[in-house]
């Protein structure tokens, strides 16, 4: 093909590629493109409450009964297979025919399912007394919905234990589309169950819509796996020694895990006590702030991290470091022209995407201020991560749950140093300080890492 036509000669194609790959992991974009999606998804879905239901009463039993089995499928089983199941799963792949990593992943996904079946039948027995817990302030008519949904949501997260455990060999596989794709499928789901049943079964319409999205996002996982030469099935190898250190790796992600909530609870204790109005701007700005989070530091490090754990397993230190050194700079990169962004027009997306009615140009100009702070953590937390997602694939978790404390600690302390003289600001500066210190522990837990680190 010559290049009079106008066309881009394909050694020339090939070397821009070359130049994108060396920057943007392989799938990145692509999940980034399907988070995006998500998110679109989510207001629709949000929208479709908001015309159905208002802010009312019903939507407040149906949001509350997902608290308690999305609380309980984070710990139980999300929690535990986000660091440990990737790295083991290929290192046992990559040892003679590959048949102990399904085995150890057919192990995994039964006791992934067990444990939550397990846990459901315990919630559906106990589901009145739950309501102490949740929803204390409910009257009776809006307790009793809130068992009736309950039970009826307790279904899904079964259906989520065996399919994010299939998520994590699509991610392994580098399977990125039908892996992104889950959550757009799940929100489908629920927009479908708002719009077509909820004239004759209000608010069940969307606990109905849970359900299919629940099937929907396990079914496409299984459409996902079709050509892989996994098989999907039970396993009971509970006594091989992957399955015994999976269990020892998972116990402290699993402790870790309400660092998160934890924080986000202390932000919204801190911001009783200050001007009414401030619950709602933080979280409000923090929704704006976790986008460009997800799009970049969530995608980049689900992304790559397959290929930093088999660097791992094969010992290859110049390429673990390669990938490493690669997105730590572009994550800084774009976070950093993210934060930016946020920070200049973050006061305008307020105004024009939530301003109006109730909520008045004083509401706008807190919220904004409230993001434009915010916006500094965004570098530091995308960055996190990344260098999670590293120490994971060196198959550890202690050194990343330490450093997820004491950022926490951070956090809580210089919010309540800052709060007299900034205000509802100190939280976010606070929450930006905490995740740069948890940044540099992270980094420091890897180096220990690392150097300890004997390449086969």
């Amino acid at each position: 093909m010559s290049a009079d036509n106008g066309a881009v000669p394909p050694p020339r194609l090939h070397r821009a590629w070359s130049r994108v790959t060396r920057f943007v992991p392989e799938g990145a974009a692509l999940l980034s493109a399907l988070i995006f999606g998500s998110y679109l998804l989510g207001l629709v879905r949000d929208r479709a409450f908001a015309r159905t239901f208002g802010a009312g009463a019903e939507l407040d039993a149906y949001n509350a009964a997902f608290v308690l089995p999305e609380l309980l499928l984070d710990v139980l089983v999300e929690a535990g297979l986000a660091a440990p199941f990737i790295p083991i799963f290929l290192q046992l792949r990559s040892e003679g025919d590959g048949r102990e990593g399904d085995r150890f992943a057919r192990t995994i996904l039964t006791g992934a399912v067990t444990i939550m079946g397990v846990a459901a039948i315990a919630m559906f027995v106990f589901a009145e007394q739950t309501t102490a817990l949740i929803a204390p302030g409910f009257d009776a008519g809006q307790r009793d919905l809130y068992v009736r949904l309950f039970r009826v949501m307790l279904v899904t997260p079964i259906l989520f234990a065996a399919s994010l455990t299939l998520g994590q060999v699509l991610l392994a596989e580098q399977r990125f589309f039908w892996y992104g794709l889950a959550p757009l499928l799940y929100n489908v789901g629920i927009i479908l169950g708002t719009v077509a049943f909820s004239d004759a079964l209000g608010i069940f319409g969307p606990a109905i819509g849970a359900l299919i999205g629940a099937v929907l996002h396990l079914a496409s996982r299984f459409v996902g796996l079709r050509r892989s030469s996994f098989r999907i099935g039970l396993g009971r190898g509970f006594r091989m020694p992957a399955v015994r250190e999976f269990v020892r790796l998972m116990l402290p992600k699993t402790a870790s895990q309400p660092v998160e909530p934890m924080t986000f609870l202390f932000f919204t204790s801190v911001a009783t006590t200050l001007a009414a109005g401030s619950v709602s701007a933080i979280s409000f700005a923090r929704n704006f702030q976790s986008v460009p989070v997800s799009l970049i530091g969530v995608a980049f490090a689900l992304a790559v991290f397959p290929s930093l754990s088999t660097a791992h397993a094969e010992g290859d230190r110049p390429s673990f470091l390669r990938l490493l050194r690669t997105n730590l700079v572009s994550i800084t990169v774009l976070t950093v022209a993210a934060a930016i962004g946020l920070a200049v027009v973050g006061g305008l997306a307020i105004r024009v995407l939530l301003g109006g009615g109730s909520f008045d140009a004083e509401d706008v100009a807190i919220t904004s201020s409230v993001l434009a702070a915010f916006a500094i953590s965004v570098p530091f937390e995308s960055l996190a991560h990344l260098l999670s997602r590293a120490i994971y694939a060196t198959r550890h978790t202690l050194l990343q749950v330490l450093a997820s404390l004491a950022g926490l600690g951070i956090t809580v302390l210089a919010t309540q140093l800052l709060l007299g003289e900034l205000a509802i600001v100190a939280i976010p500066i606070g929450f930006a300080v905490g995740q740069a210190a948890k940044v540099g522990l992270l980094g420091l837990a890897l180096a220990i890492r690392l150097r300890g680190w004997r390449p086969t």
